[in-house]
């Protein structure tokens, strides 16, 4: 009774813990992730350099005002004198002009088009980078909350052993102290005691690590105390995704179209541009009443007129400019072909494990269902008085390693499946945003 009083209190905090699964903190870090809000808040930003790049389908119109003094050092009453393109004024007055300036890209081969694709073609990277951060993120998270599953696991069943241990340890030193055990099998016993203690430490600190290490990820306050509940095995994660189909190869795709239109757009600015221009002005002045030119400011001109802009050389300029974009062009498709290497063997490599982890468990749990049977043959012959109950401890002991190996495969397998879906997932399975 004093026994199971006593293992009560010590696993009373573990049975009344609130049960936390692993999509709760995918669900809640997809929703308070800092580093996908920073993602977020990236797209808003370049949606804004999408309508700064549209900006340029409309004419500019800018309005100047200019008051200034001149004053005469020749005595000169009043003349102006031209001299290498500068106009100098000769006589002294106040004077006022504003004018209204109209200025309008008619034509420029396309360059303002490709201007709003490329700056809409980041939009769209990074939208998808979001989703991208969000895999990354989630198998972090799935990383460390396996682990903790396996260090619940191996909490759980070292402490049986520990118990079982402990007892043969006890039979053991009364045969050493009657002179039928040898004092060095004796501590090793001992020592199989510290190893298993030590082991529950370690598995103990390792959960809290992890669970730390969640909390930190997804921004969700995980007790310590929090039972994980198992990982659930997805029936998606059968079908494999070809790569192009990825989130991230279609954020390669977007890249590789976005630099070609670079490419483009560095070939239309050197094309000519046909522009139309138009001024107002109003122009007032006085030999020596400021105010005067302000409220008898009178409209003077105006003009309005075509012009063709065409850069003839600029120093090499666009040819070391082209053939730069060229270069981050073939640097992106070789990017890509990495990463599509990488997926197609990182795939492989988890449907293969996955594979041979299920056969271990098969095999696993055959070997299970012959220590019940053994367990059964030991019980009947201990009350028969045929065996020891060394024996059966040790056989007991064996079982529990047996049951803790195919949990951890459990566990592993479960893993493996989660992170091939989470591999595999395109922008349509991204989280609501």
């Amino acid at each position: 009774m004093l026994k199971t009083i006593i293992v009560f209190l010590a696993f009373g905090s573990v049975l009344w813990a609130e049960a936390v699964s692993l999509e709760e903190i995918l669900d809640y870090a997809s929703a308070n992730a800092k580093t996908l809000q920073i993602k977020q808040t990236d797209a808003l930003i370049e949606s804004k350099n999408v309508q700064s790049a549209e900006s340029a389908y409309y004419p500019s119109l800018n309005l100047i005002y200019n008051a200034e003094r001149n004053q005469a050092l020749d005595g000169t009453p009043i003349g102006t004198e031209s001299i290498g393109g500068i106009t100098i004024s000769g006589g002294s007055r106040y004077q006022s002009s504003m004018i209204l300036q109209l200025n309008y890209d008619l034509y420029h081969f396309g360059v303002t088009d490709k201007q709003v694709s490329i700056a809409t073609s980041e939009l769209d990277i990074k939208k998808m980078q979001w989703c991208s951060q969000e895999k990354q993120l989630h198998q972090q998270i799935l990383e460390q909350y396996a682990s903790a599953r396996k260090a619940t696991v191996e909490k759980k069943y070292r402490t049986q052993m520990l118990e079982l241990r402990t007892a043969l340890y006890t039979m053991k030193e009364r045969l050493y102290r009657a002179g039928q055990y040898s004092k060095v099998d004796l501590g090793d016993e001992a020592i199989d005691i510290i190893t298993i203690q030590r082991d529950i430490e370690n598995s103990s600190m390792r959960y809290q690590e992890n669970v730390i290490r969640m909390s930190q990820l997804s921004y969700m306050k995980i007790s310590q105390d929090a039972e994980l509940l198992p990982i659930g095995a997805n029936k998606e994660n059968t079908f494999i995704e070809k790569y192009d189909n990825t989130t991230e190869a279609l954020i390669f795709h977007k890249r590789l179209t976005q630099k070609k239109d670079e490419i483009s757009l560095q070939l239309r600015e050197q094309l000519p541009a046909l522009g139309l221009y138009s001024n107002y002005y109003l122009y007032g002045s006085h030999l020596t009443d400021y105010d005067y030119t302000i409220s008898h400011i009178n409209k003077k001109s105006y003009n309005i007129g075509l012009s063709v802009r065409y850069n003839i050389f600029e120093g090499f300029k666009h040819s070391a400019s082209k053939e730069r974009l060229k270069l981050e062009l073939q640097h992106i498709e070789q990017e890509y072909d990495e990463a599509k290497h990488v997926y197609e063997y990182e795939t492989k490599s988890k449907t293969t494990r996955i594979s041979e982890l299920e056969t271990l468990k098969e095999q696993e749990q055959h070997l299970l269902r012959e220590d019940y049977k053994k367990i059964d043959m030991l019980t009947r012959l201990r009350k028969k008085q045929k065996i020891d109950s060394i024996t059966k401890l040790n056989a007991q002991y064996k079982l529990l390693e047996r049951i803790l190996n195919i949990e951890i495969r459990n566990i592993d397998t479960a893993f493996e499946s989660a992170s091939l879906y989470i591999l595999n997932r395109g922008i349509n399975q991204c989280s609501p945003h």
